[in-house]
């Protein structure tokens, strides 16, 4: 039989074949060129990558293959997909569906969305609202509320229907309790002390064109006293002069409007009645000669 050593070598190198990362993050062959569209970004390394307000508007969007990056969403989503990410620091802005997590590591998380599973993913910190969390074949997960700061954060929790006021952020559905095959502690609650307040800011020459108020937390009603007084981390972002992406707004539907289809970019307009012309009012008959006398 082969040694160790080379059995070891032949066993990564076929784990590699079949899709896996390298010890340094890279896929098989090497990292491929980076690849961008208004709503993924994949194999980025060492870069900070950023979604304004206005350019996903409730997109579903793929985080794959980053290592090393920092994400900012600044917008509302519909979905998002974090797939084989290593030692990232992403913001998730409100989702008005589901944040999923898979084979990732070493990760810093920021999100509020209505549900959030992780499958297979190890040491990562999330800081979330959620209706509750769901860990699948993960192991080193480690939860805390919610702790982002930055402009129009309100406005988007009512665009994704999230309320502020429910946050089921350590109400942790374990999919794996018992399981001795995946490695304890499968997830837990970050000490108060380790809390870490991020905070988002607009600059540059063109920062005046995003939203001017102060950088808000829509759910910093969960936050005690320490949280608030813990350390504070700030990111400020320049915006371009003009959105490369905020032209490609994409309907969700269309709908019938006086003869003709148009389509709807909120869900609200594809709910709503349409309103119906306003028919002509019946003309008045004649009236009746008056009889002769």
């Amino acid at each position: 039989s082969a040694p160790p050593a080379a059995a070891a070598a032949a066993d990564k190198a076929l784990k590699l074949d079949d899709g896996e990362v390298a010890e340094d993050g890279s896929p098989p062959g090497g990292w491929p060129t980076p690849v961008e569209t208004r709503t993924s970004f994949k194999f980025f390394r060492d870069a900070t990558l950023v979604r304004y307000d206005g350019e996903l508007n409730k997109a579903n969007v793929e985080l794959e293959d980053l290592n090393n990056c920092e994400v900012l969403l600044l917008d509302v989503t519909s979905q998002v997909t974090i797939d084989r990410c290593k030692d990232c620091r992403i913001l998730i802005g409100p989702t008005d569906g589901s944040v999923f997590i898979r084979d990732s590591t070493s990760c810093m998380i920021s999100l509020a969305c209505h549900q959030l599973r992780t499958r297979a993913t190890t040491h990562c910190d999330l800081f979330v609202h959620t209706l509750g969390p769901i860990v699948e074949t993960s192991s080193g997960i480690r939860f805390e509320r919610w702790n982002v700061w930055y402009p129009g954060q309100a406005r988007h929790f009512a665009n994704a229907k999230l309320d502020p006021l429910v946050n089921n952020w350590n109400d942790v559905y374990d999919f794996n309790t018992g399981d001795a095959a995946v490695p304890l502690p499968h997830w837990s609650t970050m000490p108060a002390n380790e809390f870490l307040r991020w905070e988002v800011k607009f600059g540059g020459p063109h920062a005046a064109r995003m939203d001017s108020n102060a950088p808000e937390n829509a759910a910093e009603g969960f936050l005690t006293p320490e949280h608030l007084a813990a350390e504070l981390e700030e990111t400020v972002v320049e915006p371009p002069e003009k959105s490369t992406y905020a032209a490609e707004r994409q309907p969700i539907g269309k709908r019938l409007l006086d003869g003709k289809w148009v389509p709807i970019y909120e869900e609200e307009e594809m709910a709503a009645k349409p309103a119906l012309a306003a028919k002509p009012a019946a003309a008045k008959p004649a009236a009746k000669p008056a009889a002769c006398p």
